[in-house]
């Protein structure tokens, strides 16, 4: 990435992923969304050495900050989308725990 516009067409995409996240993540897609993020990661991991290095003009630092501001916000709601859900799995992980605790303390087979 070397140039502002590069840096630019790195935010967008950012926010196209996120809100294709969004869109998952409200259509209950959760593997979608997934495989979504392994694509949001690799942006972010793209964006990060050099995000910093550019010199912005007032008018491309409120760019910028619209541009997160509008991930950010997505994210927000994937992440309020997703509590239920992940409530859901922690609920089922206690209960497997519990279940092979007790098989533990009280045998899995049956003694004849």
């Amino acid at each position: 990435m070397q140039s502002v516009a590069q840096l630019f067409e790195c935010y967008e995409e950012i926010a196209k992923v996120v809100s294709k996240m969004l869109a998952a993540a409200r259509e209950d897609q959760w593997t979608v969304l997934i495989e979504l993020q392994k694509d949001y990661s690799a942006l972010v991991d793209r964006l990060r050495p050099v995000d910093a290095t550019f010199v912005l003009s007032e008018h491309e630092r409120a760019r910028k900050h619209d541009l997160i501001r509008r991930i950010l916000l997505d994210d927000a709601v994937i992440r309020e989308l997703a509590m239920p859900r992940l409530a859901r799995l922690s609920a089922l992980l206690a209960s497997n725990r519990q279940t092979h605790a007790l098989t533990e303390m009280y045998g899995g087979k049956s003694r004849r």
